[in-house]
């Protein structure tokens, strides 16, 4: 065996590979022919191995000069293993042959940093060719695209008691002009699925922007689950989040367009999947050892009217969040909003100019008068004004281990009732029913992003006829609106990453109303990425 003493010189390209091939292929191939008990064998590898170099000249992988090169080195070892196979021929009688040597093949270091260079080389071809991304090839703009979405499926089962009455579905009546009864009778089992994907668009550290799509109905806002059983159509998809975002400053933004829910709240104001219309601004200031501050201010429109004057939201937002010491955290909100032109306007006789004030989309549970002319065609309105205040806050405490004990609390008063005129407008007395609050306890993790984690959940909510504006709170419990007090309760646990099981049940009847309980139960299956 030789060594390589002297100092090497560069081979040229495509050397290396050949090289390679001879030490990985053509030394098993000799030694095992040492080790054969005949000449003939010899001759078999050996021409073997010339083929082999042939057709590796042949293919461009090996110079003619080096070919030759290693076919004289080839003829070596082979006469050298030929003498001691022949006379171990003439004395087949004799002792059981020595075992066969061992060889393993040698690759000198400059070889094997020789190869890595060519191989470098050759993979950057092959990705300028097919188009690979390298370092800074990619778009500043593509690297500030996050995605994010979720998907959920649903079986829901809603049981409805016998002593029901009656109820109005006002969305459906002022649609088709007539009066629409909802169901309180039949009890009714569902598949849903609810999908949404958006993307988060940072264009850098001032600007930024979303956008998300969503099932659901394009005339339910509180909603974005879809009803399983519509073979004759595809699901409906539309865009609930359409929005740019200015960052003046580390602790100040403004954001335009269609957005998340921008107040500190629960589902007694605001449902969990509403979106909103407009413009906010956000502003959360240090305040040093008593934690950080956050004041948001929004201008929402809730209708734009042609000929008439246009329904806004306008709400102001106050309140502190500290992060304790570990152990306890919390935070408190004090926010009012303030509803404009929300308010129904009686048609004179023989007009339809104030049809506009008539709600586009309502639940149940508000104080509602017709304000058409026309008495075979009703159209119901709000009898009210809705200027809200609300105190919202929460508590979180770490119990044992990582699992958490929170306490949520919302309690929300409607200023704007006023008894005498709403009396006025419907011809009978109606009384002051502005009050309702939420509350709610859970116990366990608080995200479930791994396979084993879990939570249990339990909440009361009171909500009194005019408390809130129907349309866009909680559209599960009772089936959604207001003039109801029930509980939920139930618990969710981690499937695997960023996959859970939850099971809710739901149970409320009619505060002052004709009587109407409904019992919810839903299994939820979630996934998110």
């Amino acid at each position: 065996m030789t060594t390589a003493a002297s100092t090497p010189t560069r081979q040229p390209r495509g050397g290396l590979r050949s090289w390679l091939l001879i030490a990985l292929l053509g030394g098993p191939l000799v030694a095992w022919a040492q080790a054969a008990p005949g000449g003939a064998d010899i001759e078999r590898v050996r021409a073997a191995t010339q083929k082999l170099i042939e057709q590796m000249v042949e293919q461009g992988l090996l110079t003619r000069a080096r070919a030759e090169l290693l076919l004289k080195d080839l003829d070596a070892p082979v006469a050298a293993a030929a003498a001691p196979v022949a006379a171990a021929a003439g004395t087949a009688a004799a002792a059981a042959p020595a075992p066969a040597p061992v060889r393993v093949s040698y690759i000198p270091e400059f070889v094997r940093q020789q190869l890595k260079e060519e191989l470098r080389g050759e993979l950057a071809v092959q990705a300028a060719r097919d188009g690979w991304a390298g370092p800074n090839s990619v778009p500043a703009w593509v690297r500030g695209i996050r995605f994010e979405g979720d998907l959920r499926t649903r079986f829901q089962q809603d049981e409805f008691d016998d002593g029901n009455a009656p109820a109005l579905s006002v969305t459906d009546t002022n649609r088709a002009r007539a009066v629409t009864l909802a169901n309180t009778t039949v009890d009714r089992q569902r598949l849903r699925v609810r999908a949404r994907l958006g993307a988060t668009i940072t264009a850098d550290a001032n600007w930024s922007g979303g956008i998300r799509l969503s099932t659901g109905s394009a005339t339910d806002p509180l909603s974005a689950n879809q009803t399983l059983g519509t073979y004759g159509n595809r699901y409906t998809v539309t865009f609930d989040r359409a929005f740019i975002r200015w960052r003046a400053t580390p602790t100040m933004n403004v954001v335009l367009g269609r957005f998340g829910n921008p107040w500190v709240s629960t589902d007694l104001v605001w449902a969990n999947d509403l979106s909103f219309d407009g413009a906010a601004w956000q502003w959360t200031p240090d305040l040093g050892r008593f934690g950080r501050g956050f004041v948001t201010a929004a201008a929402l429109p809730v209708q734009e009217v042609e000929l008439a004057g246009d329904k806004w939201l306008y709400g102001l937002q106050a309140g502190v969040q500290w992060p304790g010491s570990g152990l306890l955290s919390g935070r408190v909100a004090l926010a009012y909003y303030h509803y404009a032109n929300i308010k129904g306007r009686a048609n004179s006789a023989g007009s339809s100019l104030q049809d506009s004030s008539a709600p586009a989309f309502a639940q149940k549970g508000n104080t509602y008068f017709n304000i058409s002319s026309d008495p075979a065609r009703p159209l119901l309105a709000l009898a009210a004004d809705y200027r809200i205040v609300a105190l919202t806050g929460n508590l979180d405490l770490r119990t044992f281990g990582d699992k958490r004990l929170g306490l949520t609390a919302e309690i929300a008063r409607n200023v704007g009732f006023d008894a005498n005129e709403v009396s006025a407008r419907l011809g009978t007395r109606v009384d002051a029913q502005t009050l309702g609050y939420q509350l709610r306890l859970s116990l366990g993790d608080a995200e479930m992003d791994a396979a084993g984690k879990w939570q249990a959940f339990l909440a009361y909510k009171r909500v009194e006829r005019d408390a809130v504006l129907d349309a866009f709170t909680d559209s599960d419990l009772r089936g959604g609106g207001t003039d109801l007090k029930g509980y939920s309760l139930g618990g969710s646990y981690g499937l695997g990453r960023h996959s859970s099981l939850t099971l809710r049940w739901l149970g409320a009847d009619a505060l002052s109303g004709a009587p109407l309980s409904l019992d919810t139960l839903q299994l939820d299956l979630l996934m998110r990425f």
